[in-house]
């Protein structure tokens, strides 16, 4: 029974966060939010379609689809990984830390912000690394660095779209 509730409350956090659209305490579900933008995510594809087909050195067919399918699961994952790295990084800030007590540093505080960005392109280039690693037998030393590089490439286009209101 507690594996049934458990289950069920997964699938609730999983569709109530499509909807959720507010003024929250931490900027990652401002972050999820914008990785969710179709720009976004149409220009996320065509950069890591041209790194995949480089760096993987297979045909465009297969760059596309290993690149579609990627950056879905991604999306999918990051629906609860972003906000709840985000909740992780304001508990290290604010009560190990004590990033406001000591230095006035609140939530929206750009280093709350830089942590936040720099935790979702971990998350999703750990995501597609490891996809590519079990789909293409490729190692995730190998893959590594070229997949931080396209996402950070990507993380950072949603972050321009989000400072300059796009």
């Amino acid at each position: 029974m507690k594996i049934k509730n458990f289950i069920l409350s997964i699938v609730l956090i999983i569709f109530f966060s499509f909807s959720v659209n507010a003024d929250v305490v931490w900027p990652s579900l401002y972050i999820a939010k914008g990785m969710l933008s179709i720009k976004v995510i149409l220009i996320g594809l065509f950069i890591e379609l041209f790194f995949v087909k480089y760096f993987t050195k297979v045909d465009w067919k297969k760059a596309s689809i290993v690149t579609f399918l990627m950056n879905l699961i991604t999306t999918l994952l990051g629906i609860i990984f972003i906000p709840i790295s985000g909740l992780g990084s304001e508990f290290v800030f604010d009560f190990v830390f004590h990033a406001y007590d000591k230095f006035g540093i609140g939530t929206f505080h750009w280093s709350h912000w830089l942590a936040a960005y720099l935790l979702v392109i971990l998350i999703n280039t750990f995501i597609e690394g490891l996809f590519i690693k079990l789909t293409l037998k490729l190692k995730l030393t190998k893959i590594f660095w070229w997949l931080l590089i396209a996402n950070s490439i990507s993380v950072f286009l949603c972050f321009l779209f989000y400072a300059i209101n796009l």
